[in-house]
């Protein structure tokens, strides 16, 4: 890999669920993602993961492609995750690719997480899987979870404590 990307043989860092790992100022954990399970290699490392990473106070989850499961609340909990990435795309068999949240997953995620700013990401990409981000907007309205949707190179900044 690292010859593939022109790179020091000590780069790319590789990561599983339940480790983590430090680059400069920023801290990487290693969070399992459910491809309508979570799968392992043969030396029972994850195949799909998401990451926390932590820098300068603030804890920012993007969980990848990922379904809800068994143990993901309390597991990110722990994290005090300030502001969670999760898409909101469903899962559709039929569209021949990995399920994920849906919009009202992804809202009831964050609150659950006690996330303080959710961000929802997986729509509007690809024409085929796609999801309507208000009702992503409407979901979250609804159970009081603080959002952001950000638009195509939008930018966001975490408020003050």
């Amino acid at each position: 890999m690292s010859e593939r990307i022109q790179s020091e043989s000590n780069f790319p860092i590789g990561l599983n669920d339940g480790q983590s790992t430090a680059i400069g100022d920023f801290t990487f954990h290693g969070i399992p993602a459910k491809h309508n399970e979570i799968e392992r290699d043969e030396n029972n490392n994850c195949e799909y993961l998401g990451y926390v990473i932590e820098f300068e106070g603030c804890r920012i989850y993007h969980s990848g492609d990922t379904l809800w499961f068994d143990g993901m609340t309390d597991l990110l909990k722990s994290f005090e995750v300030d502001v969670a990435i999760l898409p909101i795309n469903g899962e559709d068999p039929s569209r021949g690719v990995a399920g994920n949240l849906n919009c009202k997953e992804a809202a009831h995620l964050a609150k659950a997480i006690n996330a303080q700013c959710a961000i929802p990401c997986h729509y509007d990409m690809f024409f085929f899987n796609t999801a309507d981000v208000n009702e992503f907007a409407q979901e979250a309205k609804q159970i009081n979870q603080s959002y952001t949707i950000l638009q195509g190179g939008g930018r966001f900044e975490k408020p003050s404590k």
